[in-house]
């Protein structure tokens, strides 16, 4: 019994000193490598020179085109040069309109008219009178073209305003029997002087017909619009002549 105990004893202590000798040996060996590792010497690591910049480029004033627009303490500055075009010429104004002397509706309808330099003569829908083209006409209104702009106008606005001519004095009332109808140069709408009132106390102007009309006489030489004791003298070309007739102004 006790010789097993005495190898089981010299066992344990070859086995403690086995583990004593190995944990020597690696703590040894930590130093020695602990020792290399500090006393090795490291080679200084090579240091490459940046490169060089690359060279400025000059400043070009075109640079500035957005400073100089984006201006924030000067906004009304802009380096837009702007060259103002020259004001358009004033249209020259309108000359005088033609004068309107009477229409024919027979056939193609036309209109005669003058002005101050031309005689007065019949003009179609399309012609040329002057600085003006006639475009359309009625009984009521006229329309012309001048420059590309079509003007407009009432016919009684162009008849022609002449100067009312002063009547002479009334001729002494001639006997009952002396008094004789005067026949008027064609009366407007096919009126006769069987319904006119023989009495004319103008020698311009005819009897008053039905209709509240004078008729005209053969010694009235006036144009078509004359203005003249209240009265205007209307002139209506047809195909058999003229029908003349003077119409109160109202």
């Amino acid at each position: 019994m006790n010789r097993r105990l005495v190898i089981l004893n010299v066992a344990l202590l070859g086995l403690a000193g086995l583990l004593v000798w190995t944990l020597r040996a690696h703590w040894s060996g930590a130093q020695a490598q602990q020792r290399a590792v500090l006393q090795r010497k490291t080679e200084p690591r090579k240091i490459l020179a940046p490169p060089s910049p690359p060279p400025v480029k000059p400043v070009s004033p075109g640079e500035y085109l957005d400073v100089a627009s984006r201006m924030l303490f000067s906004k009304d500055r802009n380096p837009t040069v702007v060259i103002e075009a020259p004001p358009p010429k004033p249209e020259p104004p309108m000359p005088a309109l033609p004068a309107y002397h009477g229409q024919m509706a027979i056939g193609e309808p036309v209109a005669f008219l003058s002005l101050a330099s031309t005689a007065q003569r019949g003009y179609r829908a399309g012609e040329s009178i002057g600085d003006f083209k006639l475009v359309s006409f009625d009984r009521e209104s006229i329309r012309f073209d001048w420059n590309g702009k079509t003007v407009e106008r009432k016919l009684d606005e162009l008849r022609p305003k002449e100067t009312a001519q002063a009547s002479p004095p009334p001729a002494p009332a001639a006997a009952p029997s002396a008094v004789k109808p005067v026949t008027s140069l064609g009366l407007a709408s096919g009126s006769s002087t069987t319904n006119a009132q023989p009495t004319s106390d103008d020698p311009m102007m005819g009897p008053v017909l039905s209709d509240g009309t004078r008729g005209c006489v053969p010694s009235d030489t006036s144009p078509g619009g004359t203005v003249h004791a209240g009265y205007r003298k209307d002139m209506t070309m047809t195909i058999v002549g003229a029908l003349c007739h003077w119409e109160l102004l109202k």
